[in-house]
């Protein structure tokens, strides 16, 4: 899959599918079967034999489809993704001295949930220890929270590192 140009699929009320090919995205426009969004004027510049075809970043569905709900669980690895594997005391980013901190402690009750787990490298962990931010005298850069499961999945950006989706996922 060319990964400059995907596009991000929409059912017929603008909610999140997938992301899919170009090329599907080209065949679906072209059946009738999906068209731009309203008020979204993000394009690729697809090159063909009869000039430029400027194809939309995101597509809409016109008929509505129905999904089961999707669920991402607050694992090391995804806490790490989430964190982007930066230290969320200190600003370190490694993928290779990262740990996973109870922000409030579960030796006093913190739980393993997406709200209370955050990244920290192991330096700032060992100092944080079993207390909780306020007796360690340590702030977050960032408060942990749950993830949209394609705010997690997908990036949404494009080759110079500027939002495509962002009317519909929180990057």
């Amino acid at each position: 899959m060319d990964r400059d140009r995907e596009v991000l699929l929409l059912n017929a009320c603008e909610q999140v599918l997938k992301i899919i090919p170009w090329t599907k995205a080209v065949k679906l426009l072209m059946s009738g079967k999906a068209t731009h969004p309203i008020n979204y004027n993000k394009f690729y510049e697809i090159r063909t034999t009869g000039g430029v075809y400027n194809l939309p970043a995101a597509i809409v569905l016109l008929r509505f489809y129905e999904l089961p709900c999707a669920v991402v669980n607050p694992t090391r690895a995804n806490i790490f993704k989430r964190d982007n594997y930066t230290c969320q005391y200190c600003g370190l980013q490694s993928k290779k001295m990262m740990t996973i901190d109870h922000v409030h402690p579960r030796s006093k009750g913190g739980d393993s949930s997406w709200t209370n787990l955050t990244t920290a490298c192991r330096e700032c962990n060992s100092k944080k220890g079993n207390k909780t931010l306020k007796e360690c005298n340590m702030s977050l850069m960032q408060k942990p929270k749950k993830p949209t499961y394609y705010a997690f999945c997908v990036k949404g950006l494009d080759s110079k590192g500027r939002l495509l989706w962002e009317k519909w996922i929180n990057v």
